[in-house]
């Protein structure tokens, strides 16, 4: 439980002030608090969901999006290249951040990828560096399968890459319907092999108390008691304070916090660590006279560090999703609807089984440009892997060091798209019917969703204050589709997912096609892609959207 009060917050001697109790940043504080001569306070705008079922049962935890009580529940600005869309864009309110509202899919980034931002010019930042310090956050449960199951489940992990003591836990699905090795057959055959070097995707789910792992459960619950571990909620950071040295440079001393309606200020000895989010902690330093000049100039602040990158180079992944009716023997997350079925899930959950134990999801595939496009495609896409595949006024007020490092990244982007080891777009499944706009699902039914994304943007977007006032959200500008790109590999990988469902074993659990219906044309499917679109994580809906992770042999 939290012991201090605001005003205790506020006159202890902090060595360290961390702004934003999320993932990361719980994960610094327990870190430093290792040293009992630290003293670390941390500030967190939401409250802590310790015992919330919302937050804690697996299989209910996509009940706290779009609650404000544990939801930022952000919005883009009108997407022009979206059909002017305001797409929502969740993030995490409370300890544990977005490690407390995510859905629980554990898939890590490739080799290749973690070594290009090295050769962006992040030196020790590699495979090799951060790979040691994802083993030391995790501890994997072995695999509860046969050795012939483990293989045709594609779950059969490297160990060599995974820890085994750390404070997250990460688990195996323990709901797999008949889907799941349909669905991998049927990739299968259609130039996507299984990779049983890699694994099926795991969770973060405690499977001995069946409940989610997270940075507040694994990074600050055990450590609570540190008496030099200050945790205060419900304390909304409004401003960083600097003070310029003696060598004119400016230092971080401390910061100011709206707690209940009253300002307050706390300062810091060492270090001011600000993990407040992608959105907001540009917001924070754009406040704090931190960020490009031209902007803060824009809402009379003044400059204190001129710093173009601030709030720039946003990108996301998003996703569109195709549903199937499937065959009523499958037991997807609809029978959770029935109350006969919901009390025998409730039972299940008891003992660590059932759907509630876990999500419903447990393939998570990628598939490079070879497998979803011809070789006219990927040369398209190859031409629009570059800045010159934006429209002029994307770009028109980025700064010029801002707008070199996106070209360094276009560079590296470029290599990858004609080669068959890096995947340029993925499918999500779902054990039930995603959310459509303008579709109800039917609950008696039973469905299957396979969620279409991109996996390296080619967007580029903004996020900026919008006001002077710390309390007004920021500007979230995505440029969703702003380059061909996107889009364009959203639609191959739906059309190249109709040839999926139409082969065996899936095509005999499939009763119908729901969204879309297989017959649109190409140019259909863009329009109806732009309506589709979304982020990757759930619109209002009453259970969750599941991931796991399949790669290509090699990868």
């Amino acid at each position: 439980m939290l012991t201090v009060t605001v005003d205790q917050f506020v006159s202890a001697e902090l060595d360290y002030l961390v702004v934003g109790g999320g993932t990361s940043g719980l994960v610094v504080a327990a870190r430093l608090t290792e040293d009992p001569n630290v003293t670390v306070g941390v500030l967190e705008a939401g409250k802590y969901p310790e015992n919330d079922p919302l937050v804690n049962v697996p299989g209910m935890m996509a009940r706290a999006m779009h609650n404000s009580e544990y939801d930022w529940d952000l919005r883009t600005v009108p997407q022009k290249y979206v059909n002017d869309r305001q797409l929502p864009q969740s993030r995490g309110k409370g300890l544990g951040g977005s490690s407390m509202l995510n859905l629980l899919a554990m898939a890590r980034p490739g080799r290749v990828e973690l070594d290009a931002w090295e050769e962006l010019g992040n030196a020790g930042w590699n495979w090799e560096t951060t790979l040691d310090y994802m083993k030391k956050s995790e501890r994997l449960d072995p695999v509860k399968l046969s050795p012939e199951d483990a293989a045709r489940f594609a779950a059969v992990p490297n160990l060599i890459n995974y820890g085994t003591n750390g404070p997250i836990a990460k688990s195996f699905p323990p709901h797999i319907t008949e889907c799941h090795t349909a669905v991998l057959d049927a990739l299968e055959a259609n130039g996507l092999p299984r990779n049983l070097i890699m694994e099926m995707d795991t969770h973060n789910v405690d499977s001995k108390t069946a409940t989610r792992s997270y940075a507040a459960s694994g990074y600050y619950a055990p450590n609570a008691q540190r008496p030099n571990l200050l945790v205060l909620t419900e304390a909304y950071a409004t401003k960083i304070h600097l003070a310029t040295t003696a060598n004119g440079l400016q230092r971080a001393t401390g910061a100011s916090f709206d707690y209940h309606g009253k300002l307050y200020d706390v300062q810091a000895k060492k270090e001011v660590v600000l993990s407040a989010s992608t959105f907001q902690n540009p917001q924070l330093l754009e406040l704090s006279g931190v960020g490009d000049k031209d902007v803060l100039a824009s809402f009379g602040i003044e400059t204190k560090i001129d710093l173009p990158g601030v709030g720039a180079n946003l990108q996301d992944h998003a996703l569109v999703p195709t549903v199937v009716e499937v065959d009523a023997k499958v037991k997807s997350i609809e029978l959770l609807f029935d109350p006969a079925q919901l009390a025998e899930q409730q039972e299940l959950y008891a003992q660590q089984e059932g759907i509630l134990a876990g999500i419903p999801s447990s393939v998570f595939a990628f598939m490079p440009g070879d497998v979803i496009g011809s070789l006219d495609d990927v040369k398209r896409w190859k031409q629009l892997s570059s800045i010159s595949g934006y429209t002029p006024e994307i770009f028109e007020t980025t700064q010029p060091t801002v707008k070199a490092g996106i070209e360094k990244q276009y560079d590296i982007l470029a290599r990858w798209i004609d080669d068959p080891e890096q995947p340029l777009s993925q499918l999500l499944m779902f054990n039930g019917h995603f959310p459509v706009a303008g579709i109800k699902p039917d609950f008696s039914k039973r469905h299957l969703s396979l969620l279409c994304a991109y996996t390296h943007p080619f967007h580029r977007g903004t996020v900026h204050i919008s006001s002077t006032d710390p309390a007004v959200p920021p500007a979230i500008q995505q440029n969703y589709f702003s380059n061909d790109a996107d889009l364009d590999i959203l639609v191959k990988t739906v059309q190249w997912m109709t040839k999926v469902y139409d082969t065996e074993p899936l095509k005999s659990l499939v009763v119908r096609r729901v969204v879309p219906t297989g017959g649109e044309s190409e140019e259909e499917l863009r329009e109806w892609a732009k309506e589709m679109f979304a982020t990757q994580a759930p619109r209002e809906y009453g259970h969750v959207k599941g991931r796991s992770r399949r790669r290509r042999a090699g990868k």
